[in-house]
């Protein structure tokens, strides 16, 4: 269950939104960015990611490619109180090559269905509370994060935070901590660099660090682009990603 899991979660890090919720990514607080907030305000967006990755494995060696597809949409109840939810498809082909065989797997999964809440307080730092909750049903299991995060503006440069610890029924529990540099540009263009260095407790892993790079395109009041690369390092083994996020605000 836990090896399907974290399959699942490497899948969803090529897939990573600015503009969601979820406790697990880090959200550029950009007032040229960022979804409206007046209370009926929502906002929906579609997530593509690629990864590939070699690595030699016991089998002989190995490479293999991952991507997806995501959805998302968030709903304003009030001007501090958020809902979302999000779901998506993905894919990925693994070709092992042991002497002169050549053994090739191919899957396709739906990643179930998230759906979550933020509040974010007033004050100079806009300190905000998540909590998302996974769903079982796409054959996972439930898994609950809770999250805590914090930003600072000072045009033309915003600073952000998050905190967020993850707990699985049925697998092991996991905490992250991540920070993030946005610069506006102009009008139109944010530059984003952030980094996320995660632990899992109880197995027999080794902390797994997340840099991150990109940018927003903001197309017009209601249309903007995003994309972001990244580069995970886990032990002594990397791996890269590759997203594009299109946001649409009604």
């Amino acid at each position: 269950m836990f090896k399907n899991n974290r399959w699942r979660a490497g899948l969803l890090a090529s897939l990573v939104s600015f503009s969601g919720a979820g406790a697990q990514n880090l959200q550029p607080i950009d007032p040229l960015q960022r979804p409206r907030t007046g209370a009926g305000s929502a906002s929906f967006s579609v997530s593509a990611g690629y990864a590939p990755d070699l690595r030699q494995t016991p089998e002989g060696l190995t490479s293999s490619v991952s991507g997806g597809l995501g959805l998302s949409a968030s709903y304003n109840v009030t001007e501090r109180f958020v809902v979302t939810a999000s779901t998506g498809i993905g894919g990925a082909r693994t070709e092992t090559l042991n002497g002169d065989t050549v053994d090739a797997a191919s899957r396709l999964n739906w990643n179930g269905l998230d759906v979550g809440a933020q509040y974010t307080f007033e004050g100079r730092y806009a300190p905000a509370l998540g909590l998302d909750v996974s769903l079982p049903v796409a054959g996972g299991g439930w898994a609950v994060t809770g999250s805590a995060s914090a930003s600072l503006l000072r045009d033309p440069v915003i600073l952000d935070g998050t905190l967020a610890a993850i707990w699985r029924p049925e697998g092991a529990a996991s905490v992250s901590a991540g920070a993030g540099v946005s610069f506006v540009v102009n009008e139109a263009v944010t530059l984003r660099t952030d980094a996320v260095q995660s632990l899992t407790f109880g197995t027999l892993t080794v902390p797994s660090t997340t840099l991150g790079l990109g940018g927003a395109y903001k197309i017009d009041e209601q249309n903007s682009l995003q994309a972001r690369t990244t580069l995970n390092v886990t032990g002594g083994r990397t791996t890269t990603g590759l997203s594009v996020t299109y946001l649409y605000r009604p």
